[in-house]
C-alpha cells in the first residue's frame, strides 16, 4: 500500500436536523483519519478519464466493477489494490451492454446496466442477460408522465426506483416500477418548485438543472437536490414521506437563485451555470451500513484570488434516522466517485493518472 498523505482529524460539531425545524442543539465527538492508496495496475491501464462514472462494488465490497468505452469490464480488486482481470463484452445481441450511462450491482450479485429507456440485468457470471423497456408504453401507470432519462436509477429485488417528468422535463416525483409486471407506482413530490428556480434554459426547449440524488438505504428512499439542505425520505413500508431540514456553520443553507437562467447560445448558459457553481451545492447521501450512518459532502466557494475561485468542501455526517450529528470541512474533492467498504468511505482520486482513492476510517 503506497501512502500519499497520512491526516487525523479531531472534531467536535454540533448535531442539528429535523422534519420543520432544527434539533436542539447538540455535542458529538467523532475523528476519521485518511489513508490515500493506488491501484496496481501491472503493465496495463486503468480507464478513469471520466471518474469511474460507470462503476460500482460487488455485494461482498471486494472487487470494484469498472466499465469502459471499449465495451471492457475491469475488474479491481479492493483488497489486494490491484487490477484482477479485464473481460471483453459486446455491445449489440443476447449479451449485449448496449451504451449505459451508469451501471450497478443489486442485492443478488447481478450487474446492472442503465441505457437510454431501457435497463439490462446481467447474472453475476454474465451468462445470461434480461433487458426491459422503461419507455411510457412498456410500462402501465405512468402516463401521462416519463421516466426522466438521465437521473439515478436504483434496482432492488424486482424494483426499480427513478424519478419521473413530464414531458417538459419538469421533474414530477418518485416512481416505483415493478419489473415483474411492469406497473409504475408514483408518489408526487413538490420537486418543480424547488428546482425551477435554478434551471437553465437553453432557447426555447433545452433545459438543464443539477442531477436530483437518490439513495437506498435499509427501507427508506432518500431524494435531494443539489440547491438546499434538506432530504425527501420516503418509507418503503408505509408508503409515507417527510421532509428533514438541517442546518450548517460552515456553508449556507440553500443555494442563492441566479438573477439570470436564460440563455442564448452555448457559451452564455456556460457562463451563467459558472457563476451559479460560486453558491453552495449538496450532493448525494451515502449510507454506511457498518455504523448505521450516513454521510452528505458539499461545496461552497470560500474567496476569489484573481481570476480563481477557492471553494471549501464540507463532509456532514448523519445517523440514520437521518439526525445530523457533525460536520468538517475536508481536502477532497466533493463530487468525486465514493463508496462505503466495510465501514470505510472509499472517494476516487486521480494522482497524475494513476487510479487512486482517498480512504476515510471513522472512528465514532
Amino acid at each position: 500500500m503506497k501512502n500519499l498523505n497520512f491526516l487525523i482529524l479531531a472534531i467536535v460539531c454540533l448535531s442539528c436536523g429535523g422534519s420543520t425545524e432544527v434539533d436542539d442543539v447538540k455535542e458529538f465527538d467523532f475523528s476519521f483519519r485518511i489513508d490515500t492508496v493506488f491501484i496496481d495496475a501491472g503493465d496495463q491501464l486503468i480507464f478513469h478519464q471520466i471518474g469511474l462514472s460507470h462503476s460500482d462494488l460487488s455485494k461482498d465490497q471486494k472487487l470494484l466493477f469498472n466499465f469502459t468505452p471499449k465495451s471492457e469490464l475491469e475488474v479491481i480488486d479492493l483488497d489486494s489494490l490491484k487490477l484482477f482481470e479485464k473481460i471483453a463484452l459486446d455491445k449489440e445481441g443476447s449479451l449485449g451492454t448496449g451504451w449505459p450511462y451508469a451501471i450497478q450491482v443489486d442485492q443478488t450479485g447481478n450487474l446492472v446496466f442503465y441505457g437510454v429507456e431501457e435497463v439490462r440485468f446481467f447474472s453475476s457470471d454474465l451468462s445470461s442477460m434480461k433487458r426491459y423497456q422503461l419507455t411510457a408504453e412498456a410500462l402501465s401507470g405512468l402516463e401521462p408522465e416519463k421516466l426522466s432519462m438521465f437521473t439515478p436509477k436504483i434496482a432492488e429485488g424486482d424494483f426499480l426506483f427513478s424519478i419521473y417528468e413530464d414531458y417538459e422535463q419538469v421533474p414530477k416525483g418518485l416512481a416505483i416500477v415493478s419489473l415483474e409486471d411492469m406497473q409504475v407506482k408514483k408518489f408526487p413530490l413538490d420537486l418543480a418548485d424547488r428546482i425551477a428556480p435554478y434551471t437553465y434554459t437553453l432557447g426555447s426547449d433545452r433545459k438543464v438543472f443539477e442531477m436530483i440524488n437518490l439513495e437506498l438505504a435499509d427501507k427508506s428512499l432518500i431524494l435531494s437536490t443539489a440547491y438546499a439542505n434538506e432530504a425527501l425520505i420516503l418509507d418503503l413500508e408505509s408508503d409515507s414521506i417527510k421532509v428533514k431540514t438541517f442546518h450548517s456553520e460552515l456553508t449556507s443553507d440553500k443555494k442563492k437563485v441566479p438573477n439570470k437562467t436564460a440563455a442564448g447560445t452555448i457559451n452564455e448558459i456556460d457562463e451563467l451555470m459558472k457563476e451559479g457553481k460560486k453558491g453552495v451545492t449538496f450532493g448525494r447521501f451515502y449510507f454506511d451500513k457498518t455504523h448505521r450512518s450516513l454521510v452528505r459532502f458539499s461545496q461552497e466557494m470560500d474567496r476569489e484570488i484573481g481570476d480563481s475561485l477557492v471553494f471549501k468542501n464540507v463532509m456532514t455526517v448523519f445517523d440514520e434516522n437521518l439526525n445530523q450529528l457533525a460536520e468538517t470541512q475536508v481536502p477532497i474533492d466533493p463530487f468525486s466517485k465514493k463508496f462505503f467498504k466495510d465501514g470505510k468511505l472509499w472517494s476516487y482520486v486521480n494522482v497524475n493518472d494513476e487510479l487512486g482513492f482517498a480512504v476515510f476510517t471513522f472512528d465514532f
